[in-house]
């Protein structure tokens, strides 16, 4: 095997990372809760030999050898990612609804604790699923907690984006109804209202929210679903 000084595995070390995350973007589209991906090649891989004066073979941070391009290499990764995981079948079935304004996180709960630093946390987590898209700091969010019976009530709050409203009037518009709506919800919080915690939290702490800010509306939950012991975090935001 090649050797490689220090500098250049901290460069391939680099691009690794920045393929893994383009990867891990793209394997979130179908599992949201995705935290790695799935590359079989160590960072001595990515290294490419080429040919360069004065007549002497040197090491060229790259792709691997053996792909068509950068494109191929990330598919390659996002492949083997998923085929080693299985989505939460609310995922899938959200995926029937490609035209929804509203972003869905599931959180698990893994302290099997409740209350508003809990909530905090999934929220954190869940933000990080598309820090690399969204600047903003969660730490910087407020929290109350709201009535369970609002969360798939039609009415609306003077200044605030109602859930409802937000899956069915979104700006530009979609074909989903009352039924569409109560399907999601059956799927994402199968034994109904009852057992769930909710808190509403600030928007004006992340450029997601921007767009939502013109005119629309912004929405930011979480929701504690204690007979399946973990979160859902619901956020809309958009504009004309």
């Amino acid at each position: 095997m090649a050797e490689y000084s220090e500098q250049d595995l901290k460069y391939a070390a680099e691009l690794r990372n920045e393929i893994h995350r383009e990867a891990l973007a793209i394997v979130r589209r179908t599992l949201p809760d995705a935290e790695d991906v799935v590359d079989r090649h160590p960072v001595e891989d990515y290294f490419q030999e080429v040919w360069d004066y004065p007549g002497k073979w040197y090491p060229v941070v790259a792709i691997p050898y053996g792909y068509k391009n950068r494109k191929a290499f990330v598919d390659s990764i996002v492949e083997n990612t998923l085929s080693g995981l299985k989505p939460d079948p609310f995922y899938l079935m959200i995926g029937e609804y490609p035209d929804l304004a509203v972003d869905y996180f599931i959180v698990k709960n893994g302290n099997s604790c409740t209350g508003y630093e809990a909530h905090m946390r999934a929220l954190k987590t869940a933000f990080g699923r598309i820090s690399d898209e969204w600047e903003g700091d969660p730490d910087k969010a407020v929290g109350t907690l709201v009535d369970a019976s609002r969360l798939f009530s039609s009415d609306s709050q003077k200044g605030k984006l109602n859930y409802r409203n937000a899956f069915l009037d979104p700006p530009h518009g979609n074909s989903y109804n009352g039924r569409d709506f109560e399907r999601v919800n059956e799927a994402l919080f199968p034994s109904g209202a009852d057992g769930l915690e909710v808190y509403e939290w600030s928007t004006d702490w992340s450029e997601y929210f921007d767009d939502g800010h013109e005119w629309w509306g912004t929405l930011c939950l979480t929701v504690y679903d204690k007979t399946l012991n973990r979160f859902a975090v619901i956020m809309a935001s958009a504009t004309d």
